[in-house]
């Protein structure tokens, strides 16, 4: 919903479907609309579109809806077993989304297909302004682990990129760190 700076409700939207969908994160979108992520199950209609889940595990999805309360896109992501958006931000740039959750087993973001190395995962993708996913990554160890929240660094300090915030257990790898 969009609450008003005078505390007035201009405008709500409800997304879900035959089974219980989670929207755990919101961002500003940068023109005054939301991006938003979660996970599903079953089949959930965001607007126009409706995403199915086949068996009993959970897929992320995320969607915009517009600066006027309608949802204008919603894509998934998933695969063998659950796989949970928990963190969303605007990318800063091109009006696309930076999500970060967490997966097991083998799941696709895209074009990207990545196997959990332990029970599960931390990932971040990005989608473009259009709802369509260009890139995944992942990190973690054999134990369970997880992103939860993803913020925007915006560059005028000559450092570009996002950061992000989670959990592991034991050992894990996050790009070349070992920690």
């Amino acid at each position: 919903m969009h609450v008003t700076k005078a505390g007035a409700i201009d405008w709500a939207v409800q997304a879900g479907g035959t089974d219980w969908t989670y929207a755990r994160s919101i961002a500003n979108d940068g023109g005054g609309g939301a991006l938003v992520t979660g996970y599903f199950y079953g089949e959930a209609s965001f607007g126009s579109t409706v995403l199915t889940r086949g068996d009993t595990s959970a897929d992320i999805f995320v969607m915009h809806v517009t600066v006027a309360g309608a949802i204008d896109w919603a894509v998934q992501a998933g695969g063998s077993a659950d796989t949970r958006g928990s963190g969303v931000a605007y990318d800063g740039r091109s009006g696309g989304a930076l999500v970060t959750g967490d997966f097991s087993g083998k799941a696709s973001f895209g074009s990207t297909s990545l196997t959990s190395r332990g029970s599960s995962d931390a990932f971040v993708m990005h989608v473009t302004a259009a709802g369509a996913i260009d890139w995944a990554i992942q990190a973690g160890g054999k134990l369970r682990d997880s992103g939860y929240g993803i913020a925007l660094v915006d560059g005028r300090d000559g450092v570009d990129g996002f950061l992000v915030s989670g959990t592991f257990s034991g050992e894990a790898s996050f790009g070349s760190n070992t920690l």
